[in-house]
């Protein structure tokens, strides 16, 4: 059973200010997880907020954890691909992973393990500590070909869910079909007009098109 650490003894940094006092801004970026072998620590309603993207993101996700709500075992029910193990937690179940969530609510567990992973090269979101996360996942808005994320750096998630009603409402979820076929009207103009100045010129006036649409 593994023993959580003191949180106090566990590096502390603030992620926003650098040591000349300038203002830190993270790296936006959108990662290929497909095939990836990725862990989540916890079984309740912070392991749910990230089971579905990572199960859109192909990605090889193992959850561990000793309890799982309803909800959580009703997800993994419908995707049998995800492997589950009810038990708990131990250090050496963070080897060779690529990418982990420690999304319990024990600090101290999730403290520790960040510490390990940290030790192993190995990056890792505690869900409940923005200080000692090594990325920040995101509200995400789909539609169509387009994904936005709206990031706080962990900060304050309702805003991040604030600002991706506003998008909602601005482009409704009814309009998915539109969008889907602008890309595809863009790849067979791609195909079929081999001039590129002429592309470029039809692109722009249906760009110019729906932007007076929706804005």
């Amino acid at each position: 059973m593994i023993e959580p650490q003191d949180e106090s003894n566990t590096k502390q940094r603030d992620s926003s200010i650098s040591e000349l006092g300038e203002i830190i801004k993270k790296y936006p970026a959108f990662l290929n997880l497909e095939g990836r072998n990725v862990l989540l620590i916890g079984g309740g309603n912070v392991a749910m907020e990230k089971l579905p993207n990572l199960v859109l993101a192909h990605a090889k996700v193992t959850v561990i954890s000793l309890h799982f709500n309803e909800e959580c075992q009703a997800f993994l029910l419908n995707h049998p691909q995800i492997h589950k193990e009810q038990r708990e937690i131990q250090f050496e179940d963070l080897d060779g992973r690529d990418l982990i969530f420690s999304a319990t609510n024990n600090k101290q567990l999730n403290a520790s393990m960040v510490s390990y992973a940290r030790d192993k090269k190995i990056w890792i979101n505690s869900c409940d500590d923005p200080t000692n996360c090594d990325f920040y996942s995101a509200s995400v808005f789909d539609r169509g070909p387009i994904r936005i994320a709206v990031s706080t750096d962990g900060r304050f998630a309702g805003l991040g869910s604030l600002v991706k009603k506003i998008l909602n409402d601005l482009l409704p979820e009814d309009h998915n079909t539109e969008w889907e076929d602008i890309l595809e009207f863009r790849n067979k103009l791609k195909s079929q007009e081999l001039d590129p100045a002429k592309r470029k010129k039809i692109l722009q006036e249906l760009l110019k098109d729906l932007e007076a649409k929706y804005f």
